[in-house]
C-alpha cells in the first residue's frame, strides 16, 4: 500500500507572512497573530484533505527553520547569526550553545494541541504528527562553545528532546535529521569533530522507547539508520541502504525543484519498493520551503494521486 504524507513544514503563505511582519514593526496584536496563524492551518488542513495527503503535520507556520524557535526554549543555548542550510539559498539562525542544556517551559504542546483540535474538525481521518529538529542535526548545526565533543553535545539535545516529546499531546514524532545522510553544514564543515554512528543510531533507538518516530533523511543516502523507527530517504539525491528492512518513507517528489514529475513515471519506481515493502509512504524528499506555495501544493497533489495503490 502506497500512503501519501507530509515532513515537515510548509512554504508560509503570503498572506501569513504579512501578518507576521505587520506583529514584529508594532501594528499587529499578538491576539490578532495568533488568530492568523489558526486560519491559516485550518486552511492547510483543509487543502491537505482535498489532495488526500493522509499523513500530516501542521505545516509548521510558527517556525522560521527547523531549529526556531524551538532552540529558544532550551536553556544553555543562544541564538546568533545566519548560515546557509546546505546548499540551499535557505538561511537558519544557529544555536550557540554557552552552558549545560536542559528544556525550559514551551509551548510546543499547546500549539499542537490547537492544531490537533482543528484536525479533528476539518480532517479528522488524517494522522497528525509532531516534528522536532534532531539531536544529531542539531550538534552539527550548532556553534558549541561549552561540551567537549559533538557527541556530547548530541547526547545532551537528545536529553532535551527526550524531556520535550514526552509531553506532547502525539502518538507520532518526526525528526528532522538530515545529518544522518548529508554532508556537514557550514556551520561545522571547518571542524573535523563528528557524532559517531554508533552513538547516532544509540540516541535515536532511545528516544523511540519514549514516542513512535518517523526519522527524516535528505540530501544523501541514510549512512545510520536505527530500529524500531519509520526511516525517510530522500529518493532524488540518495537511495534506500541495501540491508534496511525496517518501515520505509520515499521522499520521490523532488522538493526543491519546479518541474512536475510525471505520476507514471513515479508509479514505475515505487514498484520496486511494493515488492519488499507490504507499506511504503510517499513524500517530498525534503522541506517544501524551498519551492513556491503553489508548486508545493501542485507537487503534493501529485503525491495524494499516487495513494491506496
Amino acid at each position: 500500500m502506497i500512503v501519501p504524507a507530509l515532513i515537515g513544514s510548509l512554504p508560509r503563505p503570503v498572506s501569513l507572512a504579512k501578518k507576521i511582519e505587520e506583529y514584529s514593526i508594532g501594528r499587529l496584536k499578538e491576539r490578532d497573530l495568533e488568530k492568523a496563524y489558526l486560519e491559516h492551518t485550518r486552511r492547510a488542513f483543509i487543502k491537505l484533505r482535498e489532495v488526500r495527503i493522509q499523513v500530516i503535520t501542521d505545516g509548521l507556520y510558527r517556525w522560521d527553520d527547523i531549529f526556531n524557535p524551538f532552540v529558544r526554549f532550551i536553556e544553555g543555548v543562544e541564538v546568533n547569526g545566519l548560515f546557509k542550510f546546505y546548499e540551499n539559498n535557505f538561511f537558519y539562525r544557529s544555536p550557540v550553545v554557552r552552558g549545560n542544556l536542559s528544556l525550559r517551559e514551551n509551548p510546543l504542546s499547546e500549539w499542537l494541541n490547537q492544531a490537533l483540535a482543528i484536525k479533528e474538525e476539518v480532517y479528522p481521518e488524517a494522522t497528525f504528527k509532531a516534528v522536532l529538529p534532531g539531536p544529531i542535526t542539531l550538534a552539527y548545526h550548532s556553534l558549541n562553545e561549552y561540551y567537549k565533543s559533538l557527541d556530547e553535545l548530541a547526547e545532551a539535545y537528545a536529553g532535551v528532546i527526550e524531556e520535550a516529546i514526552k509531553e506532547l499531546p502525539v502518538e507520532l514524532v518526526e525528526l528532522q535529521e538530515p545529518a544522518l545522510a548529508a554532508e556537514l553544514s557550514r556551520a561545522t564543515r571547518e571542524k573535523s569533530d563528528e557524532v559517531s554512528k554508533e552513538t547516532a543510531k544509540a540516541i535515536i533507538e532511545r528516544l523511540s522507547r519514549v514516542k513512535k518516530l518517523w526519522v527524516v533523511t535528505y540530501f544523501g543516502t541514510p549512512q545510520v539508520f536505527p530500529d524500531n523507527i519509520i526511516l525517510n530517504v530522500d529518493l532524488i539525491s540518495g537511495s534506500v541502504p541495501e540491508n534496511y528492512s525496517g518501515e520505509l518513507g520515499l521522499g520521490i517528489v523532488d522538493a526543491r525543484e519546479t518541474k512536475m514529475e510525471r505520476r507514471d513515471r513515479l508509479q514505475d519506481k515505487l514498484r520496486l519498493y511494493l515488492r519488499k515493502y507490504s507499506r511504503i509512504y510517499v513524500t517530498p524528499n525534503t522541506l517544501l520551503d524551498f519551492l513556491p506555495e503553489s508548486v508545493a501544493w501542485r507537487k503534493l497533489k501529485l503525491l495524494g494521486r499516487l495513494g491506496g495503490e
